[in-house]
């Protein structure tokens, strides 16, 4: 199955984590963009709805900038960024737009003569290429790639652990992070940095988890300079996957994990049964916005007991093919619906009596309840689980103010 690509229709619901939030994680980060003033105005006002716009600075170019080349521009514009700042600045991004795909200015050399010049700062390159979306290397993925060739190579490395690919912390009631305090090792999570040493010592830890596939060409790259492991354990809320990928960890790391979750997968069956209870056989759509792997979502859901109609996705990923082959063969009636396509920008006025997971489904479907989750922030393991079926069943309780969701989560930036 596959979806079109062609032109592409962005609903007011498609919001979440674009380049400037993620590369903003890092505590004392600042982000550059160099580009024609049209450029990133959506990225501007994101920057300010999301409490960015101190952070990021713009060099507009001109036509005689593009055929002349601007390097020079890029040194003189970190000259004056780095003598006006009002903020401490630890690392700076340097981001070209997709322009500069054709122009080829070598932004490494730039940075490499700079950073000669500002020795106690950090200096990273970045494309903003949207045109790049749809191939192996979209933003998401060089961005995170960059963000971690900041982090040093240490002498040693000692027994910690840290997570990748996560833009929010794992709470600490989490099932692993309880687990791994009561054995006294160092937990390592971006979200949880409060300044860029601190960042610095994610890089020391002797093993990692992979959390979304986007960190995983960044996290190869560290470690091969690392020589430290990782399990990988995406997104999951079926309890038996759980399981096993607590199973793998508790491999790697030599520890006794899998007994101890007992008490968490109770609660999390618990949770299941009365969000199935609550829920009953209203119609449920899921969305990707609120799950790295919607189909993957539908088909756990589906099997718990919930009655799974829609799919909404901007792309059919690779970790979720499994998930659509089973849809097809033991549920044709669920629709998988391209998020994007054009034909969407017509959204459905009638209300649906259903519920949606993720604000884009209960936009684009106009849905009365919604399970406000977004990007699976927060969520992991027989914990997020629980999180999750919690949500569902609270979101039962009441009509949703779909507007009021929107905004508050804000635009993709």
């Amino acid at each position: 199955m596959k979806f079109d690509g062609n032109l592409c229709y962005c609903s007011p619901a498609h919001g979440g984590w674009g380049i400037i939030r993620v590369a903003a994680l890092i505590p004392e980060s600042y982000l550059l963009f160099v580009c024609p003033a049209a450029c990133f105005r959506h990225g501007a006002l994101g920057a300010i709805q999301h409490g960015y716009k101190n952070r990021i600075s713009y060099l507009y170019i001109n036509q005689e900038d593009i055929v002349e080349g601007y390097d020079r521009l890029i040194e003189e514009g970190i000259d004056e960024l780095l003598e006006r700042a009002r903020v401490s600045i630890k690392l700076l991004f340097v981001y070209v737009s997709c322009l500069d795909d054709f122009i080829g200015t070598d932004l490494d050399a730039v940075l490499t003569k700079v950073g000669k010049k500002y020795p106690d700062i950090v200096f990273r390159p970045g494309h903003m290429n949207p045109i790049a979306s749809s191939t192996k290397l979209p933003p998401a993925i060089t961005t995170y790639d960059s963000m971690l060739k900041a982090l040093p190579i240490h002498d040693s490395l000692d027994d910690g652990i840290t997570f990748y690919g996560n833009f929010v912390e794992i709470p600490k009631e989490n099932e692993l992070i309880t687990v791994l305090n009561e054995y006294g090792m160092n937990v390592r999570q971006i979200a949880t940095c409060h300044d860029f040493e601190e960042y610095k010592l994610l890089s020391k830890s002797k093993y990692g988890i992979l959390m979304k596939p986007l960190a995983k060409m960044g996290l190869a790259n560290l470690e091969k300079q690392t020589g430290a492991s990782h399990v990988t354990m995406l997104a999951n809320y079926d309890l038996t996957s759980i399981r096993e990928q607590y199973i793998e960890l508790e491999n790697m790391l030599g520890l006794s994990l899998v007994d101890k979750m007992d008490l968490y997968e109770r609660k999390a069956k618990i949770a299941i049964e009365k969000a199935v209870k609550a829920v009953k056989d209203l119609p449920v759509y899921v969305s990707d916005s609120a799950t790295v792997f919607p189909c993957q979502l539908a088909v756990t859901l589906i099997k718990y007991g919930f009655n799974v109609k829609r799919i909404y996705a901007q792309d059919l990923v690779t970790f979720d093919q499994e998930a659509i082959s089973w849809l097809q063969e033991n549920c044709p009636e669920v629709e998988i619906i391209q998020a994007d396509h054009p034909r969407m920008n017509i959204r459905e006025t009638s209300e649906a009596y259903a519920i949606s997971i993720g604000e884009e489904a209960a936009y684009l479907s106009n849905s009365r309840f919604v399970a406000d989750i977004s990007a699976d922030e927060g969520m992991f393991g027989f914990n997020g689980v629980e999180l999750l079926m919690n949500s569902i069943a609270g979101a039962m309780k009441e009509k949703a103010d779909i507007r009021k969701l929107i905004e508050e989560y804000g635009g993709i930036v």
